[in-house]
């Protein structure tokens, strides 16, 4: 059954009224009435309306100044109007009445058909819309809560993980030279498989965290930014960095250390899927377009096939074994979180054994999800 919705109907007339509530009583509405445009605005404080129908010409206010003083109204800026006119008004009076926000006029005599015609368009349209608010809500909530999920189980898991792997070597110290061969090959897969599951779970937690997070934007220098991961990337005990090019970049605007992380997988992604290329690079570029910044990391390494390019940011998805490259296939659903987050996108090209360009696009400047603006570019 579809939900009834409410119509204002505003005329001075009280014969004009009349009509208008003969014509639409076969929708089967809530049909509210004002005899003035104060009291349509009295209405509009108590009640939504999915549409307003209102008489242009009415003494003290008239269909013009309600409609202007209705648009001032945060909760009634996109609530349809139709005016009611007489079909002599000129050309100038319409175009104003557009001006002000009208959808659409209706001229008298009435024609009641046209009318319940164009009466049932808005009243289709804002069912729907209620519909999609409704599901909106709902996705947001379903969201919250299984972030929350995600949290409280990766934060839950920890404890036990920290348990295995502090008794599995107090017995490796306390047993090992009691221990046969394979007791020590066991002994070593506990911990191996405890170390990965330790960062699946860190892993989890900041991808889970970042929904709730709140963002501080700032003007970012991002050729800096960029060069400083580069330098801690090739600073990590263990890490072998290949040749790193780094074009100039536009600066960005958006939370540092959000950013930071994008580019940190980015790179991170890039200097893993080069690791079997014999002479393998790494190039880091950007530019300006329509409004926005683009930023990409470019490589040589093992690419990836376009045909499964639909899991390549989903959480837990992977394009290649752990085997031939380890990971927990959480990066690149973070970059893809945090930017989405900034307003933005990104994407991908590959080709498998050539390599891969991974971008990412930021509003110039601008709000973003749950921002608080700072000034400055460091936090």
């Amino acid at each position: 059954m579809h939900e009834i919705v409410n119509i204002l109907l505003v005329d001075n007339e009280p014969g004009g009224l009349l009509a208008l509530e003969a014509i639409l009583e076969p929708l089967g509405q809530k049909l509210i009435t004002a005899r003035s445009g104060h009291e349509a605005l009295r209405h509009l404080l108590a009640h939504d309306f999915a549409l307003i129908l209102l008489d242009i010409r009415m003494p003290d206010l008239d269909g013009f100044q309600t409609a202007a003083l209705i648009r001032e109204r945060g909760r009634n800026r996109v609530t349809p109007i139709i005016f009611l006119t007489a079909s002599d008004e000129s050309e100038a009076q319409k175009f104003r009445g557009y001006a002000v926000g009208a959808v659409d006029y209706v001229f008298k005599p009435l024609q009641p058909e046209i009318l319940r015609s164009k009466v049932s368009v808005f009243v289709d349209l804002a069912r729907t819309t209620e519909v999609m608010r409704k599901q909106a809500a709902e996705l947001e909530a379903a969201n919250r809560d299984l972030e929350s999920f995600s949290y409280s189980v990766s934060h839950d898991l920890r404890a036990p993980l920290r348990a295995i792997d502090g008794y599995s070597n107090i017995l490796r110290e306390s047993c090992g030279d009691r221990l046969g061969d394979e007791d020590k090959r066991l002994l070593g897969k506990i911990l191996e498989n405890t170390q990965r599951m330790g960062t699946l779970i860190e892993d989890l937690l900041a991808f889970s965290q970042l929904g709730r997070r709140p963002i501080f934007a700032a003007e970012i220098d991002m050729e800096a930014l960029a060069r400083e991961v580069v330098d801690e990337l090739r600073s990590a005990p263990g890490q072998q960095v290949p040749n790193c090019v780094l074009t100039p970049l536009p600066a960005g605007w958006g939370d540092r250390s959000l950013v930071r992380q994008v580019w940190l997988n980015l790179l991170s992604n890039a200097i893993k899927f080069t690791g079997a290329t014999e002479v393998p690079s790494i190039e880091l570029g950007g530019g300006s377009e329509d409004g926005r910044n683009v930023y990409y990391v470019k490589d040589n390494g093992a690419g990836f096939d376009m045909r499964y390019y639909g899991k390549l940011f989903g959480v837990f998805q992977r394009l290649h074994s752990s085997r031939e490259f380890p990971g927990t296939g959480v990066g690149l659903a973070i970059v893809q979180r945090v930017v989405v987050r900034h307003g933005g996108r990104v994407w991908a090209e590959g080709q498998p054994g050539k390599g891969a360009t991974f971008y990412f696009a930021l509003p110039k400047k601008g709000p973003v999800s749950g921002s608080s603006a700072q000034s400055g570019g460091k936090k």
